[in-house]
């Protein structure tokens, strides 16, 4: 069974769903997930965990993004984005008398977000897209979410391109839709791409268009990133028989077990590999106690 990561670049008009699918083409019997989905309209970068990998979900979700796209003025719709209804008449704006950089600012940092009600977020277990489409409201807190950086040039009268470095939990289209608000016009998300994701961008993707029955199973296998490659963040620690079986069995990591530490910057998490170079899990440091506490473990 192959474990690892998969970094794809999700066309338009697909779901992320529709591309895990795709994968499961290839093993069946495998475990397959995205780590963050993409909406059917946006393009780009989308991770995809396999077999073992799929317990990284925690981890690949908080990585920083990076987008590109389009967002267009004078008009809201329900989605945020181009696939919705509009909801108010369309409104004249002229972009070139509006102060970009200043406006950017707005918008830049820690700030607060509220969800698009046409999204896969839960709200108590239910996906908000599904109250939506009820036509129930439901009423959700903002959330704290950091926009790194955000630049935009003018397209024309009615239309920005942007990049922009987020956190986790960031919704573009309700970055889209704010600043329409907020410049009282109304704005929706034209085109989106996901062009990073942590240490992965489009340059190390293959295309969601090429995964199909006629590719040849070794040549899909040949794009997954091995699971023992994953995380490099976190240190790298050898640890000797007795300390494997412990670890498989759920015990922790004791210091007398250990064979080598390689160094690294994060001391949060730690990859545990036997003398053969098999990943036997991932541990957290016991701050107070000179061990290592299981966080995963993957048992033979």
């Amino acid at each position: 069974m192959i474990s690892g990561l998969l970094v794809v670049n999700k066309s338009k008009n697909i779901t992320s769903h529709e591309v895990v699918e795709k994968i499961r083409l290839f093993d069946n019997t495998t475990k397959v997930g995205h780590f963050g989905t993409l909406d059917p309209m946006a393009e780009g970068i989308l991770l995809i965990g396999i077999g073992k990998a799929t317990k990284f979900f925690d981890f690949y979700i908080q990585k920083k993004k990076q987008y590109s796209g389009k967002i267009r003025f004078g008009l809201a719709t329900t989605t945020y984005d181009k696939e919705g209804s509009p909801v108010s008449e369309e409104k004249k704006i002229d972009l070139n008398t509006v102060n970009i950089n200043s406006l950017l600012k707005q918008f830049t940092g820690q700030i607060n977000q509220v969800p698009p009600a046409f999204s896969a977020k839960k709200f108590k277990g239910k996906p908000l897209y599904k109250y939506a489409r009820e036509k129930k409201q439901v009423i959700l807190k903002p959330v704290q979410i950091t926009i790194y950086s955000l630049k935009a040039r003018i397209i024309n009268h009615n239309t920005l391109a942007f990049e922009a470095l987020t956190s986790a939990g960031t919704y573009i289209r309700s970055l889209a839709h704010d600043i329409g608000e907020h410049l009282k016009v109304g704005a929706y998300l034209e085109e989106l791409r996901r062009d990073r994701i942590g240490e992965f961008d489009l340059s190390q993707a293959i295309s969601s268009d090429t995964i199909s029955e006629e590719m040849k199973v070794s040549d899909f296998f040949k794009q997954v990133i091995p699971i023992e490659s994953l995380l490099p963040e976190f240190p790298k620690i050898i640890i000797n028989p007795a300390g494997k079986r412990g670890v498989l069995n759920g015990a922790p990591l004791l210091p007398k077990d250990i064979l080598k530490i390689f160094p690294s910057e994060s001391t949060t998490h730690y990859r545990l590999f036997d003398e053969e170079g098999n990943l036997l899990g991932i541990s957290q440091k016991d701050k107070k106690i000179r061990r290592f506490n299981p966080f995963i473990v993957f048992p033979d």
